[in-house]
């Protein structure tokens, strides 16, 4: 008659081979790649002296087929939140998009329809707004100071609102795009552009290191927001809204972009629609650039930067975040090192 083990020993056996197997996929979740699919060394030292080069402070990190495969730390730590500033303008235009899709919103609405008191309010549309093409500009401070609420800074805003002609129909980067956006925004939804933005990415997809830099304290220690090298106006982060005053880990970052142009929050056809290349010279909607396989957008202010290049199927990217002024060697490195891990097209 055979002996059997003795049932603390098969015991042992089976929690060991558990151990092994949940350890195994857990760390292959949080690293995110498997071993043939990690950066190599030379990469990583190349990286590291592109980087180094301008003396780099912040939090980089990259992504591939959709799992974090490395990141370069040298301010913080990986869950390090920043100032996105303008990055959030393409989660605004995703926002718009939604609307649409909702039928409260038309992309050939004319800006008249909301806020007619704008400069040419029943010339300029809603996808012109997008496009940065509306010839809008703003020629005052923004907003009020103290902040009293997101319609009266709107009316502020729009107070002091200026129209150029030349300038319509013709790409001009100017913030108050993005701003009267969120607005028109609140508008359509009788809801805040602060409910509106938590419902379709912080709650929908569990963002634990993402919120608006007028939170709360508290709140503001749980996203483990760096602080910045120079003094925030906190007046003007209210006044800019949808066009710059959100703050994100670079995870959360990649997280909600992934989703949004894998179709996961909105239809890939309503993605193409909103990120399309854009009917101007820099290939500008949605808060996106359009470029050679990937998006790109950037984002500075309060000596923050914020920098992503992200495959259009949202699966390869390479996320740059500092809090210091490191505009032009993030833009450029950023560029630089997407081409190299993926093999694009170099370009400017």
């Amino acid at each position: 008659m055979k002996k059997k083990l003795p049932l603390i020993l098969i015991l042992i056996y089976i929690f060991f081979c558990g151990y092994l197997f949940v350890s195994t996929h857990f760390l292959k979740n949080i690293t995110g790649a498997t071993p043939q699919d990690q950066i190599s060394l030379k990469q990583k030292k190349q990286i590291k002296k592109m980087l180094n080069s301008f003396g780099f402070k912040g939090n980089a990190t990259f992504y591939k087929d959709g799992k974090r495969i490395w990141n370069y730390t040298t301010e913080g730590n990986i869950n390090s939140a920043y100032l996105i500033n303008s990055v959030q303008k393409a989660y605004t235009g995703a926002m718009v998009m939604n609307a649409v899709n909702e039928g409260k919103l038309s992309l050939d609405d004319k800006v008249a329809k909301f806020y007619p008191n704008v400069p040419n309010a029943g010339n300029i549309s809603i996808l012109n707004l997008l496009e940065m093409t509306s010839g809008l500009s703003e020629q005052g401070p923004f907003g009020n100071n103290p902040f009293k609420n997101d319609e009266d800074n709107a009316q502020k805003t729009i107070q002091d609102m200026h129209f150029d002609g030349q300038n319509f129909n013709k790409w001009n980067y100017q913030d108050v795009n993005y701003v009267l956006l969120s607005h028109i925004l609140e508008k359509v939804t009788g809801r805040s552009y602060e409910d509106l933005f938590n419902e379709m990415y912080v709650y929908k997809l569990g963002l634990k290191h993402t919120d608006f830099l007028w939170a709360d304290a508290q709140k503001i220690k749980e996203i483990e927001l760096i602080p910045s090298s120079t003094q925030v106006d906190m007046n003007e982060i209210h006044v800019l809204l949808g066009a710059g005053s959100v703050a994100m880990s670079n995870d959360d970052m990649f997280l909600s972009m992934s989703a949004l142009l894998s179709g996961k929050i909105l239809p890939i056809r309503s993605i193409q629609t909103i990120y399309g290349p854009g009917n101007n010279q820099a290939q500008y909607r949605g808060g996106l650039y359009t470029r050679n396989g990937y998006y790109q957008a950037n984002g500075a202010g309060y000596n923050y930067s914020s920098f992503i290049r992200i495959s259009k199927d949202g699966k390869n990217a390479v996320i740059l975040q500092t809090n210091v002024n490191q505009y032009q060697g993030c833009n450029d490195n950023a560029t630089a090192i997407y081409n190299m891990l993926f093999n694009e097209k170099k370009e400017n």
